[in-house]
């Protein structure tokens, strides 16, 4: 089937994200900033609690980006971080696609969202879709 501008795909992305997965990102990414481990520094900080790596919200997101491009056929992926992902959140992740290429490759724009539906991530990415 061949896409078509205004196609859609919508994955859930992660289930009730918990504080041990942002501390597993820490450890993976090297990024300790007490924002996303220290509830004491976060909150005297003005936020309500710790909170996700932006770039693990970008990351988790790449779920849905691998599902609709496969493993190999991303090859532009970028975004801006909105609001604050804390742990509990549910994200979902819609891509849309934008433009479809002569070359067969597609432009997707992203947004993700949290239970409450509040966009979290806004971003764009292009590759080739999976076969499938």
């Amino acid at each position: 089937m061949t896409p078509e501008v205004g196609d859609r795909h919508r994955q859930v992305v992660a289930e009730r994200l918990t504080r041990t997965q942002l501390v597993a990102y820490a450890g993976a990414s090297g990024d300790f900033h007490p924002f996303h481990h220290d509830e004491i520094y976060a909150t005297a900080h003005g936020f309500d609690q710790l909170f996700a790596h932006g770039m693990l919200t970008m990351g988790i997101t790449g779920q849905a980006l691998v599902t609709v491009f496969g493993p190999d056929g991303l090859h532009r992926y970028g975004a801006d971080f909105l609001k604050p992902v804390w742990p509990g959140d549910t994200l979902t992740a819609e891509l849309t696609v934008s433009a479809v290429h002569a070359d067969g490759s597609v432009d997707v724009d992203i947004a993700t969202t949290d239970q409450h539906g509040t966009l979290v991530l806004r971003g764009a990415a292009a590759g080739r879709l999976a076969a499938g």
